[in-house]
């Protein structure tokens, strides 16, 4: 009898295991549609202001989750993240998260057809944007550009999130581009998304004419193909 209760024990715990991982699976897929419906069509804040504020929160703590807590610089800097005691103070606002979560979509979505320029505009736009809004810190500027990079795999339906000794974890995964989803009307979106980014960028803080044009700062992995 100890031995068949055990023995049932065990199948409990392991069914609860696997639908635990079918949830997370399901729900992980969920969100990424919650996104692009939220996403999808906006060129603008307004548009933008369509997706939740829950599904902003969790996105933001996945960034949260893998942002290095050292890292090089193109300039050789090492930038170093307190991950134990300085969480506040190194992530953005929400409405800031949500400006690169709908940035980190369109990169998604420009990496997807190809559009490699588009995607680069789109990024160095948006870190433009951002030093000429705000006087965030090295440490910000990583947490930004990990919130755009791992937009981009949630987007293109490779960021997976697993649970290990009762601790979330989350990775990208590679993308492949998919011409066989980029038509017209997709690409005329992401060049429309892509041009608004640029046009704010410039109002900003418009180009010096003897200076040297603005740095890309972090550009990450699967925005240097």
């Amino acid at each position: 009898m100890t031995f068949c209760s055990y023995k049932l024990s065990g199948d409990r715990v392991g069914q609860r295991a696997r639908g635990k991982k079918e949830m997370l699976r399901m729900w992980r897929m969920g969100l990424a549609v919650m996104v692009a419906a939220g996403l999808y069509g906006a060129t603008g804040s307004a548009q933008a202001k369509e997706l939740s504020d829950k599904s902003v929160k969790i996105l933001m703590d996945y960034a949260w989750t893998i942002l290095p807590a050292k890292f090089t610089m193109p300039d050789r800097r090492v930038v170093e993240v307190d991950k134990k005691h300085k969480k506040k103070e190194t992530m953005v606002p929400p409405e800031v998260g949500r400006e690169i979560i709908q940035t980190g979509y369109f990169s998604a979505q420009a990496q997807l057809c190809e559009m490699w320029e588009e995607q680069t505009q789109n990024y160095d736009a948006m870190i433009r944007i951002q030093r000429a809004k705000h006087n965030w810190t090295d440490q910000q500027l990583l947490y930004i550009t990990t919130l755009h990079r791992m937009t981009i795999h949630m987007a293109a339906g490779k960021l997976k999130v697993t649970e290990k000794n009762g601790e979330r974890q989350v990775s990208l995964e590679p993308i492949e581009p998919s011409k066989d989803t980029c038509n017209d009307e997709k690409r005329a979106k992401v060049k429309a998304a892509v041009a608004a980014n640029i046009k704010e960028a410039l109002a900003l803080a418009p180009p010096k004419k003897s200076a040297v044009q603005p740095t890309q700062g972090v550009v990450p992995a699967s925005q240097k193909k």
